[in-house]
């Protein structure tokens, strides 16, 4: 930043936004999604009558944004603030009004401050945040977030943001946003304190977002008794056991005189929902066919869904006791939020679809969309199997059935559905597939060769797909998916991921820059080393090369500059095991 530049940035902003800032939101949000990619920057608008500053101010200034591009910023929230729909409210006392139309102010801000960031979006892949203003040396200083957009919308997501005039979160991923933010601006007021409280307390943070997301559940109940507890009281529920058992069954949060909801058993006197003991003790009466009915703050008795359920409503959720200490929130059917031992987190896949389907694309070459989606429906039918399965997919299915018919059950192939699934992976032994679905044999015994690859500390069922695998992976596409007893879920082959090449030539061009300047950018030596280091796999011996000549000829031409902390790394070399097919592009 210039050397005129406010004083606020130069003491102090700089650090704590490049490194305490940046690090926080990477530690909170890929807790709950490490694609959301998180990347945090300040603006700062000079709002006092100052010949001394710059009317804008932007740190880190590699933020990708210009000060210029923001030239119109004020002149925008003006405008937007005029036309802000709450803008003719008029508060009775003074004090209360002049709040009231800094808000107003503040809104009209923030959303000008977003147009002009998804201006230069232009590919729609990126979602921008803008925390609340603080007020310092004459500047309002915004935190903006960025997050993938794409990775937000892989998630289940409600429509409405209010309910009567009150805001309400979307998801899960929004309440988090929103806790961050907030977390953000509470920073800024003490400099001093930096970013370190919010690194300590992630988990903190997370717990207050499901707590605040638990409002919008609650709210959909319309006792508003209920409204601040509810979470917590989900937490004790699932922690308690009756008579030594787990608690499991479901709650169906709705008013109480929902047109969707048929009470089956009612109470005399309703439960609180404060009364855990009490709540569990009734847990163990629903079942499959019927739910706890309750508005988040009582519960009426049992009741059933009835009739089509129409979810642009969103005044029906369910809560799924799954296990002790854990528990799920869903909206027609779709999982919003998972709480394990009182921490949130996005509800996932047992297995991660995308690397599945990218890894099958690399396996089994011209595979269709369909195949795909055919194949993805039995994985995650058969990780839902208790007692653990395992299924095998090859090109050599036919082959495979007839050679092993005396150690399983062939049949005539069959497409499975979801209930032969579930039977067919009942019984020991492999279910064997081709690329179609179609099932070929059944409990199928699988030989195979001894391998140093297996593990002494896993089960029968993965050692015998890795020998499988080992011995017959050259004889044509193959892949074996494997269900433990344990829980634990295996893909073989466990593919590397593919990168798009484009990303390594861009950094190799980047780091050559760094030679063009009179004066050493440590930072961008750094993290330039530290992405070499985190794609060594995918270099080849060119890229290599390259490296390791421009960071000696850096080395040389800055050697007094890098006496000072900087990553030291050894020569890179090419794998032996990477080719082209690990690269997207």
């Amino acid at each position: 930043m210039n050397g005129d530049t406010i004083d606020l940035f130069m003491w102090g902003y700089q650090r704590h936004m490049n490194i305490s800032f940046q690090v926080s939101a990477e530690q909170v949000f890929k807790k709950i999604d490490w694609r959301l990619d998180p990347k945090v920057f300040f603006l700062g608008i000079l709002v006092d009558n100052r010949d001394d500053r710059h009317p804008i101010c932007l740190e880190p200034e590699d933020c990708g944004f210009s000060t210029f591009q923001f030239s119109y910023v004020k002149s925008l929230a003006a405008e937007l603030s005029s036309t802000d729909q709450d803008g003719s409210i008029r508060h009775s006392h003074p004090l209360a009004q002049d709040r009231y139309e800094q808000r107003i102010a503040e809104r009209g801000y923030i959303d000008a401050i977003k147009r002009i960031l998804k201006q230069s979006d232009f590919e729609d892949e990126i979602d921008y945040h803008v925390a609340s203003p603080v007020y310092l040396e004459g500047f309002l200083i915004f935190t903006v977030l960025s997050l993938s957009s794409l990775a937000i919308k892989e998630h289940y997501s409600l429509v409405k943001n209010k309910y009567d005039r009150f805001p309400i979160f979307r998801s899960l991923t929004e309440a988090v946003i929103a806790s961050f933010l907030n977390a953000c601006s509470f920073e800024l007021k003490d400099p001093n304190r930096g970013f370190a409280e919010v690194m300590k307390r992630a988990d903190e943070l997370l717990r207050d977002a499901g707590r605040q997301f638990m409002y919008t559940i609650a709210t959909a109940g319309g006792n508003f008794d209920g409204l601040h507890r509810f979470y917590d009281a989900c937490n004790e529920i699932a922690s308690l056991r009756y008579e030594g058992a787990i608690g499991l069954g479901s709650i169906l949060i709705a008013p109480r005189d929902h047109k969707n909801i048929k009470l089956t058993l009612e109470l005399d006197r309703p439960i609180k929902m404060t009364d855990f003991r009490m709540v569990r003790k009734f847990l163990e009466v629903s079942d499959n066919s019927s739910a706890i009915v309750s508005d988040s703050a009582l519960i009426y008795g049992l009741g059933e869904i009835r009739g089509k359920y129409n979810p642009k409503d969103e005044n029906l959720f369910t809560v799924n006791f799954t296990n002790h200490f854990t528990w799920l929130v869903l909206h027609d059917n779709n999982p919003l939020m998972e709480v394990e031992y009182r921490q949130p987190k996005l509800p996932s896949d047992k297995i991660d679809r995308e690397k599945l389907y990218s890894d099958f694309r690399r396996i089994f070459k011209g595979i269709s969309k369909k195949q795909l989606d055919d194949l993805w429906e039995v994985a995650m039918e058969a990780c839902g199997q208790k007692h653990g399965t395992m299924i095998v997919i090859s090109d050599e299915a036919k082959t495979e059935a007839d050679r092993l018919g005396k150690q399983g059950f062939s049949v005539k192939p069959i497409k499975l559905t979801e209930s032969m699934v579930r039977k067919v992976t009942s019984i020991d032994g492999a279910v064997l597939l081709d690329r179609d679905a179609n099932c070929h044999a059944i409990g199928v015994i699988l030989d195979g060769l001894a391998t140093e690859k297996g593990d002494p500390s896993r089960g029968a069922r993965y050692n015998s797909a890795i020998r499988y695998y080992e011995k017959f992976k050259d004889a044509g596409a193959l892949a074996i998916l494997i269900v433990s007893e344990d829980g634990m879920i295996n893909v073989l082959p466990d593919l590397i991921p593919q990168i798009k090449h484009s990303k390594i030539e861009y950094a190799i061009d980047d780091f050559k820059k760094i030679l063009e300047e009179t004066t050493l950018d440590k930072k961008a030596f750094n993290m330039s080393m530290h992405f070499f280091n985190s794609i060594r796999f995918y270099l080849r011996q060119d890229e290599c090369d390259m490296i390791n000549d421009t960071r000696k000829e850096i080395e040389v031409k800055f050697e007094t500059d890098l006496k000072m902390a900087h990553i030291v790394c050894d020569d890179f070399v090419p794998n032996a095991k990477m080719n082209d097919t690990y690269y997207m592009d």
